[in-house]
């Protein structure tokens, strides 16, 4: 999930809380970039958006599929634990 970080209708901090706050319909979640929410979940991104439309605003966002063994970057260590224990994979490439 991404959210346009310009648009003041937005609210991450509702968004956090409702990340933080265990629905039933979120496993887990990621934010080490801001403004940027990996989201470990079985809905499908047709559902997920219905979720955090309300934090959202008016402001443009996105929901994507993310495959995490196909992914590379500049991330801290913690980042990269987080995304190999979603991808099946015990090492990925990738910069702490």
């Amino acid at each position: 999930i991404t959210v346009d970080p310009t648009d003041p209708s937005a609210d991450f901090g509702r968004l956090k809380n409702f990340l933080k706050a265990g629905s039933p319909d979120i496993d887990n979640w990621w934010n080490h970039i801001p403004h940027v929410f990996l989201v470990a979940t079985r809905l499908d991104a047709d559902a997920l958006s219905d979720l955090i439309r309300p934090f959202a605003g008016h402001a443009r966002f996105l929901v994507v599929e993310v495959h995490p063994a196909e992914s590379e970057g500049s991330l801290p260590e913690r980042a990269w634990r987080w995304i190999r224990a979603r991808s099946g994979q015990s090492e990925l490439s990738g910069a702490s």
